[in-house]
């Protein structure tokens, strides 16, 4: 058994390195276990560029001015700046942060946790125990580790995209198209996609077909068949394919449970938008009062306090009861039509930027964000307006579901 370290931190995504690299930049002794922690990341980690960390400017590879939006009622074009890290320096960026704290890397799987007075027991599925004061579990939304306040199924969004080789594509350089609603075809069965398209330079295009969350999920053939038709419609079918995406992201898991002997993190923590998907900028944003909280209180030398204090850093009171509207949010949108789920977005994306910002982001207060889903309410036609507040009545949220109906200034 290896002398203790002050964290351990299970996973190697983006959420798990964030998490360790600011508790070792408080000086805090770092133990990483995953399997494959190397592993170069896939994804295209976009978000709104007033959300990118100062720290974090430095591995941006570009920004757009402008974001188009689009449905069969037709196109808003919103003035907030959008941004894209590139993922190869955004991940050496958090490991070179790590080895500069001194972590200790673990190229194992956690096989089994010993939870004890002072400390926790990691078992290593190779037969080596770590032993760590405090563990913060980054390793995702199937965690086994993690209780949760409920274990109903999640939501899927799903998504299909590829990176072409465009020399001379028509795409203006200054605006991505977050979501294109319209149908490449004229007859489309099934769950509602839409286009997600980024113009990352005169002659590279990514160009992708995503779902809205769905239960079971929408499958991957049939986002890579619509996304082969789209391209077809965009004459983009000949261009070279340089690289690929795919993704699939759970929804609407259960908040973790109060009162556990370790702190959840990104994924594992419930901390992907339950109406958006959006994750990465609400997990850098935590990362550093998250791990200020659990330092700070292991200086101390008190275990529960830190435990305490870093739970409630990633999960305040208020944010959960925030959260757990996001979720009615999120079944409503789940059981929409097509022609409801029209009208919701072209009605969201009317409302005041600070007010669709602030949703996007899940920043708002429960008050802010009833506020916001009160004026969404009243916005949409009676049919969308019924399939809103039936939903939230059968997923047992009634007493959520007031809140759109609230009175007072929206």
């Amino acid at each position: 058994m290896n002398g203790m370290r002050d964290i351990g931190v299970l996973g190697s995504g983006p959420a798990a390195l964030a998490v360790a690299a600011a508790c070792g930049r408080r000086g805090a002794s770092v133990t990483l276990v995953a399997p494959s922690p190397r592993q170069p990341w896939r994804p295209n980690y976009c978000l709104w560029a007033d959300e990118v960390p100062a720290d974090l400017e430095s591995v941006l590879e570009r920004t757009w001015p402008e974001v188009m939006v689009a449905t069969s009622l037709g196109e808003r074009h919103l003035p907030r700046r959008y941004a894209k890290l590139h993922t190869g320096a955004f991940q050496q960026r958090l490991w070179d942060d790590l080895r500069a704290g001194g972590a200790r890397l673990v190229s194992e799987r956690a096989a089994r946790l010993e939870h004890q007075r002072d400390r926790t027991l990691i078992h290593i599925q190779g037969g080596a125990t770590e032993q760590v004061r405090l563990l913060i579990d980054a390793s995702g939304a199937q965690s086994p580790f993690v209780r949760r306040v409920h274990r109903r199924p999640p939501a899927r969004q799903v998504a299909y995209g590829v990176l072409l080789h465009a020399p001379g594509h028509r795409y203006d350089l200054d605006r991505v198209t977050l979501m294109d609603f319209r149908p490449a075809a004229s007859r489309v069965d099934g769950p509602p996609s839409f286009l997600y398209l980024l113009p990352l330079s005169s002659d590279r295009l990514f160009v992708e077909e995503t779902s809205l969350a769905d239960r079971p999920g929408v499958s991957m053939a049939m986002l890579r068949s619509r996304l082969e038709t789209r391209l077809a419609s965009l004459g983009l079918e000949r261009n070279p394919r340089v690289g690929e995406e795919r993704c699939s992201i759970d929804m609407g898991l259960g908040l973790p449970s109060q009162g556990q002997s370790l702190v959840p993190f990104g994924a594992a923590a419930s901390m992907v938008h339950p109406a958006t998907g959006y994750s990465i900028a609400h997990t850098l944003r935590k990362a550093e009062p998250v791990a200020e909280a659990i330092v700070g209180a292991l200086a101390d030398d008190d275990l529960e306090l830190a435990l305490a204090a870093g739970n409630a850093a990633v999960w305040s009171r208020a944010q959960r009861a925030t959260w757990e509207l996001y979720a009615v949010g999120l079944e409503s949108l789940v059981s929409m039509s097509d022609a409801e789920t029209t009208r919701f977005f072209d009605a969201f994306f009317e409302m005041p930027l600070a007010s669709w910002a602030g949703f996007l982001a899940g920043t708002l207060s429960p008050s802010e964000l009833g506020a916001v889903m009160t004026r969404l309410f009243r916005s949409l036609p009676a049919s969308a307006q019924w399939q809103l507040l039936r939903t939230s009545v059968s997923a047992g949220a009634a007493p959520l579901a007031r809140t759109f109906l609230q009175t007072g200034r929206t």
